[in-house]
């Protein structure tokens, strides 16, 4: 007796083969998609975290840059002698050639830090040859104004300025509210002038072998020598137009990822310079600041 097979709605071989090769091209595209869409987050989250390093720096050199130069004559010359009375020189800057110089990619300032304390006398002036008492409004924060010693060089905390005054002072006494200097030349300190500490600071980008390249600054108060600020800095370039007193500043980060192969192109803009190799393997960022120096003792 024969049996009659029913027949039997399925998908054929053919139809099989062509449905798993249509779903895997489908599921080849979207591991594609995937993975491009990783591959640019990863990007955008390496290039935020170069941009936020180069950001770092300027934010760091901001205060040193707007007051650069502030009561302090821009000339070299005019720039050495205004810090050096008799035996009380300023080594820790007396080399620079003046409030604003670059010595290689190194940038160094000398600023002038505001205070709210103003001078309550009437205004005073000042010589060389002997010093000078005025009436602070309050006491300078403890450690900030130190006075010479009377004997050999001076520290950055023994000087101070008075804006508009054209050179800083050098502070040979502090007692209570009474505040004695002295200036390189005459001058002058206006009643109500307000008090500003004098500083310097040098910056710069380092990169030491096994080490992550950094930022480093070094504030000339403390003598401390050069301190790691902020990592991931591959380059560093400073540029002053003495004429125009233009200041610009270029700072080259990375992200904190190394890949096996190149990512970053060898010319950047906004870098004066190629970048090398080794940085091309990471994600860069160019971060720029330019601005003009507004003081200067001369233009007073």
């Amino acid at each position: 007796m024969l049996t009659t097979w029913k027949r039997c709605g399925a998908f054929s071989l053919i139809e099989l083969l062509c449905a798993m090769l249509i779903g895997s091209v489908i599921a080849g595209s979207c591991i594609s998609i995937l993975g491009g869409c990783i591959q640019s987050y990863e990007h955008s989250l390496a290039f935020t975290e170069a941009r936020r390093r180069g950001e770092m720096v300027l934010q760091i050199l901001r205060l040193p840059v707007e007051n650069a130069g502030l009561g302090i004559p821009s000339s070299s010359e005019a720039f050495k002698s205004s810090l050096c009375i008799g035996k009380a020189s300023l080594p820790a800057v007396n080399s620079w050639q003046g409030p604003v110089s670059i010595s290689g990619n190194e940038l160094r300032l000398v600023y002038a830090i505001p205070t709210s304390t103003v001078n309550e006398a009437p205004a005073t002036e000042t010589m060389p040859s002997e010093d000078r008492s005025i009436r602070l409004s309050a006491l300078p924060q403890a450690g900030q104004v130190e006075a010479w010693s009377g004997v050999g060089p001076s520290k950055t905390r023994s000087w101070v300025v008075f804006a508009p005054s054209p050179c800083p002072f050098l502070v040979t006494a502090l007692s209570n509210r009474t505040l004695s200097v002295r200036s390189a030349s005459a001058s002058w300190i206006p009643h109500n002038g307000t008090l500003h500490y004098l500083r310097g600071i040098r910056a710069t980008a380092l990169r030491f072998t096994g080490q992550e390249p950094a930022f480093y600054t070094e504030d000339m108060s403390t003598g401390s020598g050069l301190q790691e600020r902020v990592l991931g800095i591959a380059g560093f370039k400073a540029e002053f137009e003495p004429t125009g007193r233009q200041l610009s500043i270029h700072v080259l980060s990375r992200g904190g990822k190394r890949h096996s192969g190149m990512v970053s192109p060898s010319v950047l803009p906004g870098w004066p310079g190629p970048v090398s190799s080794e940085d091309r393997h990471y994600v860069l960022a160019v971060t720029s600041w330019s601005c003009r120096i507004r003081n200067g003792g001369e233009s007073l």
